[in-house]
This record gives structure tokens, sequence and C-alpha cells, in this order.
């Protein structure tokens, strides 16, 4: 062997034991390429499955918080980069409600609270959209704040929401808790620190869990009644939606096709169960009103 070719051998040799160079989370690009990795993937074209499963539970005045329902659902997202360094989160979810006892997927569901049998409708939200990007409102570097955890990395995020419901009670006095949504999420993301770092890795792994607290569910028929909902859950990246459960998937093909991959443009405003339940209500109006015309 020649020297030449020693030297190109033991250069190879050294440039596979060089550790990767780790992203300095404490500048703006590096923490955000972070964020993209961790919550979807940095190829434009990945549809990324975020899975979860956990328990509602009921919180009344006066009395220890209630198992109510299980639920499981997933979100599909793809993230597309902008000109100006952000990223556009473009996702749509399912969330399916489960009997608490069988764990099968229910349509209907007696009320303890008001003693009605009601309709159960399924969470189907599209869009859920957002942007990701360097920079706060008032142009302050975003710097998330991450924090290592031997060989992962993880991250607390809190969502306080507040805004006009979409349900005013003048017009859903059934379904409407008041004026004004309130509620908050909040979520703890775990990823490993290694695939963060290592650059040929666009979509790092992913477990989490989510707390969220909100008012009854339109569809519970609860009114302005005191209380509220709190959801406490789990979750990871799928390899796809293959990996949901048969029942899931069954309904996904029979209902709602198109959250087999996440959106294709980016569009808002985003839905929610509220503004789901609204539109749904418009249309069986809307049916109901076209029907007495043509009988008429």
């Amino acid at each position: 062997m020649t020297a030449l070719l020693r030297l190109a051998f033991a250069g190879l040799a050294l440039a596979t034991t060089l550790p990767v160079a780790a992203l300095d989370l404490t500048k703006a690009e590096d923490n955000l390429t972070a964020l993209a990795k961790m919550r979807c993937s940095l190829d434009p074209a990945e549809h990324v499955v975020t899975w979860w499963k956990g328990t509602i539970f009921a919180q009344v005045p006066g009395k220890a918080p209630s198992a109510i329902m299980g639920f499981e659902g997933y979100n599909i997202c793809r993230m597309e980069p902008m000109e100006d360094g952000s990223w556009r989160f473009i996702s749509r979810e399912l969330s399916f409600y489960r009997d608490l006892k069988t764990g099968a997927l229910i349509d209907t569901w007696d009320n303890p609270f008001n003693g009605r049998k009601v309709d159960v409708i399924h969470v189907a939200n599209d869009p859920v959209n957002s942007v990701f990007g360097t920079k706060r409102r008032d142009g302050s570097p975003n710097i998330l704040p991450w924090e290592s955890a031997g060989g992962d990395l993880m991250m607390t995020f809190n969502v306080p929401l507040t805004y006009p419901n979409p349900l005013p009670p003048k017009d859903f006095p059934e379904e409407s808790s008041g004026e004004t949504y309130m509620g908050s999420e909040h979520f703890m993301f775990f990823t490993d620190r290694a695939a963060i770092d290592d650059p040929k890795v666009k979509n790092a792994p992913t477990s989490y869990g989510w707390t969220r607290i909100g008012p009854w569910l339109p569809w519970m028929k609860m009114g302005t009644a005191p209380g509220n909902l709190l959801y406490i859950a789990q979750g990871h990246k799928l390899d796809g939606i293959e990996a949901l459960p048969a029942d899931m998937r069954a309904r996904i093909a029979e209902r709602y096709p198109e959250y087999a991959t996440a959106p294709e443009a980016w569009s808002q405003p985003n839905e929610t169960s509220w503004t789901y339940y609204r539109k749904l209500k418009e249309r069986e109006k809307a049916a109901a009103d076209s029907d007495d015309k043509a009988g008429g």
C-alpha cells in the first residue's frame, strides 16, 4: 500500500470517528431546527404520524375528578421551509372517544351529569396549522426551553387559550359553556439528542405527555353547568397510519380517507371541536331548509 493510500484510509477512519457537531440550542436557528425535527420532519415530502391515547376526567365543583371516557387519536403533519427561515407546520388530526371498560369506539354516550343519551361527535380537525419561527412577535429570538436529560432532550410547551366562543349561548344554549372559550394545553416532549444533532436525520423519534383543561364538549349538552374536562394522555411518533389500531384504520377508511395524509397546502383558520360542531349544525339546518322548500 502506498503512503498516499495509507494517508487516505487514515483520513477516512478519522472522519468516521469524529463526533457529530451538536446543535447550539441557545441559537434561534438551531433551536428551531431541533423543534422541527422533534415535532415533525425537515423533509417537506414526509407525512409524520404522532399518536396519543388517554383518559378524560370530569371535574365538578365539590367532587373528586371522575374518569368518564377514553380517547385515542393522531395528528398527521408535514413541514414546509419559508424564505425567512421559519417553518410552516401543516396538519390535520382525528381523535376518537372510547368506552372505558371495553375500549370500543363509542358513538353514543349516557351522560351521567344530565341523564341524557347523546350522540358522540369525534374530533375531526382540518386544518391544524401553525408557523414555527426564529423570532417572537416582539422581534426577540425565539429560544424554546430545551432541557438535557441523559441522552434525551425534553421540553415543556404551554398553550393558554381564551377567545370568543364559536358557540355563543344565545344560539347554542345546550352546547355553549359561555361567551368566552377558556382552556389550556400542556405538552412535555422527549426526543433523542443524538438524532436531533445528526444532520442526516430529518425526523427525530419523539414521545410526549399531554394535558388539556377545557369546557364540556358541545355534544355533551351541558350548557353552562359548572365544571370542566381534564384530558391526560401520552403518545409518540408512529411509522404511519398502518401502525394505528385496526378499528381506527377501519373508521378512517370508511369516513375520513383524507386523513391518511397531511394537507397538501397551507390554509387558515384552524378547526376545533367547537367550530366543527357549528359547521355540522349549520349543514343540518341548511339540509332541513332545503327539504322544507322541496316539500312545499
